[in-house]
């Protein structure tokens, strides 16, 4: 999956219908079959009782009004209440958003609106459809699609646009100020370069790609495109496990963390890398980290020697003596940054096995020249996973010049200069690879922005880790968007109200899924 601009796409389309021979009519009505359906999975699936959602359809006069059109159809066809709204009149649409305007029901035709006011929006259980501009949107909004736009945003109903959120520029990113906020966003065959700047994230909301049809040649043909992870990529390369499978055949994963101060962290990562595929996970703490958790049965828990209730040289001695044939190791989870830590990580980064650093591991890293420079010398595998903060910290540990950087040059210079896959946590999370290769996630939510769901990225890595079938790149990208697909399906119509131990028991699910 390769994200690309709305020029490209543009170009696409026209390539698409003149030498593959599918017509714009038929890429038009494949595109809104698909946008109803996800429309219909996402917000009528999971709504209580006998009550269903009513429609408000908004329109404009180019292909994303005809992409609206087929969707008034297909939902109004299918016995939801639907009322579609158009910004521009019959006699001002042209081509096939014509003729998917003369497909319309008589029960929607005879009942369209050319003006849109707050009561149009005020019924309960209402979704807005966004269809007024597409990718071909630059520069400043004009009315009435303004207004029309700044109804949508206070509202309060929630939103799915069809390609891309009206305002929103496909092909630099930058939003008007009145740009729709889309609750998710159904875009068409390919992620827009436009949705990944921090306008574009933030107006966006959920991401679907729809296939419509364009042939996957075309868009690898292109210049200066960008390697995304969705449902499709992963679903892909995830195989049938060989039924005589056993706990030793799947590998040992063992997580290092916590301190006095936060012993729970670790045990996220642990669970997370139990549910996620390792045969055995071994959870360290130090001494005195008391535990005020409910700890699963299956899970094997050490202490490791600690006077002050922090690891120490002697810590990682200890677990090194007790890791034998170890898969995979993953350090730093609610480990602290108290100074007896140097000497434990300073053991750890000598691990002849992948190693993922998380949390405090980075901290102390980016405070720690010395274990900097034995982290570049490492001849295994290493991971690691900063939010933006640490980000900061380890690329000015390196002295980077970071000033115009965007977050994929970002990730991919300290994955270049650390020797280290580089996982840079946020919205469209960023995996990037030392030799230059990097890919933007397209799974997550908001109810991720919450305590604890870093700790159990770090164990579901640490579990994909162990499965050398797969490329290490690929296994770290499988196991980003897993976290990121395992939020969406826990909070599928809202993100308040969870927290990290509400997304353990899903990561199941969310692999049977995919």
């Amino acid at each position: 999956m390769k994200a690309v601009s709305g020029t490209q796409m543009r170009g696409l389309d026209r390539r698409t219908i003149t030498e593959a021979g599918i017509s714009g009519e038929r890429l038009m009505k494949i595109a809104g079959l698909r946008a109803a359906a996800g429309i219909l999975e996402n917000f009528a699936a999971d709504i209580p009782g006998e009550a269903a959602p009513k429609f408000c359809i908004l329109a404009g006069k180019g292909n994303n009004g005809g992409d609206a059109f087929v969707v008034a159809e297909m939902l109004a066809n299918a016995d939801y209440s639907v009322s579609l709204h158009c910004a521009s009149p019959e006699s001002e649409l042209s081509g096939d958003a014509l003729t998917m305007f003369g497909h319309l029901p008589v029960s929607v035709r005879d009942h369209i609106s050319d003006t849109l006011t707050e009561q149009d929006l005020a019924a309960p259980l209402t979704v807005i459809v966004d269809g007024l501009l597409g990718t071909g949107f630059h520069g400043s909004l004009r009315e009435p699609y303004r207004t029309w736009c700044r109804l949508v945003n206070a509202s309060g109903k929630p939103v799915a646009a069809l390609d891309i959120p009206s305002g929103l520029d496909a092909d630099s990113g930058e939003a008007d100020p009145d740009a729709v906020t889309a609750d998710i966003t159904f875009t068409m065959a390919a992620p827009k370069t436009g949705m990944f700047s921090e306008a574009g994230i933030r107006h966006t909301g959920r991401l679907r790609v729809m296939d419509i049809g364009i042939p996957e040649s075309f868009v690898n043909e292109l210049p200066d495109t960008i390697e995304c992870t969705d449902f499709s990529t992963v679903k892909g390369k995830l195989k049938r496990e060989a039924f005589d499978a056993h706990k030793y055949t799947r590998g040992h994963l063992f997580i290092a963390g916590g301190c006095k101060h936060y012993p729970g962290a670790p045990l996220l990562a642990a669970e997370a890398g139990l549910r996620s595929g390792a045969g055995l996970v071994t959870c360290c703490l130090p001494e005195h980290a008391e535990i005020h958790a409910n700890i699963p049965k299956a899970l094997i828990v050490r202490r490791l020697s600690s006077e002050t209730g922090f690891f120490t040289a002697r810590s990682a001695s200890e677990l090194l003596a007790m890791s034998g044939k170890a898969g995979a190791f993953a350090v730093g989870p609610g480990m602290g940054t108290a100074i007896e830590c140097v000497g434990f990580l300073e053991k750890m980064l000598a691990v002849p096995a992948p190693l993922l650093l998380d949390a405090d591991a980075l901290n102390l890293l980016s405070s720690n020249p010395d274990l900097i420079a034995k982290l570049k010398k490492r001849p295994d595998l290493t991971v690691i996973t900063p939010h933006p903060g640490e980000m900061k910290r380890l690329a000015d540990a390196p002295e980077l010049d970071t000033g115009a950087m965007s977050r994929s040059e970002l990730a991919r210079a300290v994955s270049n200069r650390l020797n280290a896959f580089v996982i840079y946590k946020g919205p469209r999370t960023i995996v990037a690879a030392p030799y230059g290769r990097y890919a933007v996630n397209l799974s997550g939510c908001p109810a991720l922005a919450t305590a604890g769901t870093g700790d159990i990225l770090s164990g579901l890595v640490g579990a994909f880790l162990l499965n050398t079938a797969l490329d290490p790149f690929e296994a770290i990208r499988m196991a980003v968007f897993l976290h990121g697909y395992t939020a969406e399906i826990t909070a599928p119509l809202g993100s308040r109200g969870y927290i990290a131990d509400d997304f353990l028991p899903m990561i199941g699910k969310a692999l049977n899924r995919l």
